[in-house]
């Protein structure tokens, strides 16, 4: 066995404790290191052997770390990976890659420069929810598809404690925070759209920025509906396919986040599956019937960071892709503010 890469966090957060460190330390050929934390020690009560650093400079400036997880609030993206990348670092960002496409534009070049890695975590990318609609487009069950809605809902009536999501700033809102994933998906599967037609609001008492979006991406014969809500006490359905000769609805997104909020080691083939009570079904003239689940499989990402660095494989989310997304996300807002169909050349 080659000696494991050594991974640090910029943060032990939600995005730390429940995704960054277990699928890290899952791995068996990387160790979480150091963690960032600026005042307390909590990352030792699960991981006791981990390095806590005080600054981002102790911990950028630590000589054994070969990876560096910026999982911090997003107007900080572009500034650490700049500086993790200039110490030597390879980067793994959460997402969105950054606030604008020219800070992206920036760090692609500066890791190429540098003949680093740079990727992004859009593990939706490695959910059930995505993995199954997926096949359900390569098999074409449902004939020629006319809409692909995706929906996260959520019931949240208050505004949440996290200043850096719910004041205005970079990068603030639901857009950045979940618009990222559900852009990435329909860019993966369909490529860019012909034009895009956003409605953005502010729905809470008390919230200042963007709690509810509702974006439409035209393609050639067919739609993608892209919603998320932070005041629907019952939720949409997470998937919805209709096409010509059926249609396929998938309640539930994916099971990984919430087994591993609640402790579960991502490990062994089928930690990830779902009961059949939690899948969709497929309705076509031969009928109602459930449609098995592909299983997620989050730890996949870390996996392909890990051959990435060591034996040179394709990066399974390239910051180019990312830096589209961002893109994207600048053209939702636009079309929102001026309430316009934009057109894409």
């Amino acid at each position: 066995m080659s000696k494991p890469l050594n991974i640090a966090l910029a943060s032990y957060g939600m995005s730390g404790k429940v995704f960054h460190a277990p699928l890290i330390a899952a791995h068996p050929n990387l160790k979480l290191a150091a963690v960032l934390q600026r005042s307390s020690n909590t990352a030792h009560e699960r991981y006791p052997e981990v390095t806590i650093a005080r600054s981002f400079a102790e911990l950028i400036g630590n000589p054994t770390i070969d990876i560096v997880v910026v999982n911090t609030p997003n107007a900080l993206h572009y500034p650490m990976a700049r500086d993790a990348l200039r110490a030597g670092k390879h980067v793994v960002l959460e997402k969105p890659f950054t606030a604008t496409i020219d800070e992206g534009r920036e760090l692609i070049e500066l890791a190429e420069q540098l003949g680093l890695m740079l990727t992004v975590f859009h593990n939706r990318r490695l959910q059930s929810g995505f993995n199954t609609a997926q096949k359900i487009l390569h098999e074409k069950r449902l004939g020629k598809i006319n809409t692909f809605a995706v929906t996260i809902d959520r019931f949240r009536p208050a505004p949440g404690p996290k200043k850096w999501k719910e004041e205005p700033g970079p990068g603030a809102g639901l857009l950045y925070d979940l618009g990222s994933h559900l852009l990435d998906e329909c860019l993966i599967l369909f490529g860019l759209p012909q034009s895009v037609y956003a409605d953005l609001r502010i729905e809470r008492d008390g919230a200042q920025t963007c709690d509810y979006f509702d974006v439409r991406l035209d393609y050639p014969g067919h739609k993608c509906l892209l919603k998320a809500s932070m005041l629907a006490r019952e939720p949409a359905p997470a998937y919805v396919i209709h096409g010509d000769q059926g249609s396929y609805l998938k309640p539930l997104g994916d099971v990984q986040e919430a087994r591993l909020a609640a402790g579960m080691v991502p490990q062994g083939a089928n930690w990830a599956d779902e009961a059949p009570h939690e899948w969709g079904h497929i309705h076509t003239d031969k009928g109602r019937e459930a449609y098995p689940t592909v299983a997620g499989n989050y730890p996949l990402f870390y996996d392909n960071v890990y051959r990435h660095v060591v034996h040179g494989d394709t990066l399974l989310v390239q910051a180019e892709q990312a830096l589209v997304t961002v893109g994207m996300i600048e053209v939702v807002e636009r079309s929102a503010r001026e309430r316009a169909c934009i057109e894409l050349t």
